[in-house]
């Protein structure tokens, strides 16, 4: 993959989109305080990778139609992805998809690398970033981070939501939205060692405080959730906000005798649901994480059915379809061509390493201030009786009709008014030593 690196002003379209660049680029100069520089990026995958990309999909050979593969509904859970759906999938790649568009709508946001290496144990870490930084001096940074199979391009909409809004003169906060540890466009140059929650966490951190950061908020779903509450343990993390959380035995136990409404029991009973039936693909990551990375790096389709189905499978399709085919393939290409599949192994091999294990507590801080958004498809919720029983440091709690997993991505309007909601509340308590 060639990856360039180069200032943004470099490529400057013309008419109204030329506009639009310029009035994201003033959201990419960089706030006082600056430790290390991060150096301007645009992804530019090469025509060659993008070629080799389409005839692989083009030469994938797809299953003869069986009961199994005829039968499948993935947004009820029912036997995986549909062979039906992965044919018209695979068409669409073809004849259908654009890449560069995606690109494109990437590098439209300030983008960014650099280097941070950890006090701990000196690793160091090449990340990527993109940001939307705020010219006030009361700006609340705040950290948005992803999981699987997501990556920060979940947060697009909502960052084209904030850039509607606002400008840089007039956004309340700094917007750093990175691809976490060896997700995507972060790596480490040399992966030497396995890494763990605790040094992808002190990765993000020492990623705020390079930024000149002494104050920030961390919000998290998936992998994102697990990261934001190792992240509640820094110093300089103030605040935290979750839209997904799984409780430990203890945790369940401590909240039984509280009553919950039905359709908080409808969310629980998902989530119940998806793990009894759901999770055996995390088992496979967590305890064979070679074994499924070469297998699906061997053809984009094949990683297509198994990333596909749980995209739709964990979205709110109760209403309409969603994700869209052309969303879902420009994920699947983002992994594909970063080729990074392998080496987003590693929170499952922390999480699920024991078949029929409890996932490792990560204990959450229960003295900064939290919040949480709570969306109907989910496959860990919280309850808000059990939310307040648990967390005594809970100051928001928001609660949505539609979305699912990927709520930034499905839901950004709500998943926004929630972040700036909480933003509000905790400004003073992340200023105040920033």
């Amino acid at each position: 993959m060639d990856l360039t690196d180069h200032p943004q002003s470099s490529s400057k379209p013309t008419g109204t989109a030329n506009k639009m660049a310029l009035d994201l680029s003033s959201f990419g100069i960089l706030p006082p305080g600056i430790l290390t520089q991060p150096t301007p990026f645009s992804l530019n995958v090469s025509m060659r990778d993008i070629h080799r990309l389409s005839a692989q999909v083009d030469q994938a050979n797809i299953a003869v139609p069986q009961y199994y593969n005829t039968h499948a509904d993935p947004v009820n859970g029912t036997y995986g992805i549909s062979r039906s759906w992965l044919l018209d999938a695979q068409q669409i790649w073809l004849s259908e998809f654009d890449w560069r568009a995606h690109e494109e709508q990437q590098n439209k946001f300030p983008n960014f690398r650099i280097n941070v290496t950890l006090p701990s144990d000196g690793q160091v870490f090449d990340l990527h970033f993109a940001a939307l930084f705020s010219k006030r001096e009361d700006a609340v940074p705040i950290t948005l981070l992803h999981g699987w199979p997501g990556s920060w391009m979940e947060f697009l909409p909502v960052m084209e939501l904030l850039v509607e809004k606002y400008t840089a003169d007039t956004l309340p906060y700094h917007v750093v939205v990175p691809s976490i540890p060896d997700y995507g466009l972060s790596f480490r140059p040399e992966e030497t060692k396995e890494l763990t929650m605790a040094t992808a966490g002190e990765a993000i951190n020492s990623l705020m405080v390079q930024l000149g950061f002494n104050g920030y908020v961390a919000q998290g779903g998936d992998v994102g959730s697990f990261l934001s509450q190792v992240l509640s343990h820094h110093d300089e993390c103030k605040a935290y906000h979750l839209n997904m959380f799984f409780m430990t035995s203890q945790q369940q136990a401590s909240v039984a005798h509280l009553n919950i409404s039905a359709e908080e029991q409808a969310k629980v009973d998902y989530a119940a649901a998806w793990a009894t039936t759901g999770n055996a693909y995390a088992v496979e990551h967590g305890t064979r994480p070679s074994t499924i990375s070469l297998v699906l790096q061997t053809n984009p389709v094949a990683m297509l059915a198994w990333m596909g189905e749980k995209l739709i499978e964990w979205s709110d399709n109760r209403h309409s379809p969603f994700p869209s085919i052309d969303t879902i393939l420009s994920f699947v290409s983002y992994y594909w061509l970063t080729n990074s599949y392998a080496r987003s192994m590693w929170a499952y091999s922390e999480l699920t390493s024991v078949v029929g294990g409890e996932l490792p507590p990560y204990n959450p801080s229960l003295t900064k201030p939290m919040g949480y958004s709570c969306f109907p498809v989910e496959i860990a919720t919280l309850p808000e009786s059990w939310a307040r029983e648990l967390f005594p440091n809970l100051v928001f709690y928001g609660v949505h009709e539609k979305g699912g997993h990927f709520a930034a991505l499905q839901a950004p309007e709500a998943f926004l008014s929630d972040i700036e909601q909480f933003l509000a509340i905790v400004k003073d308590t992340v200023l105040g030593s920033a």
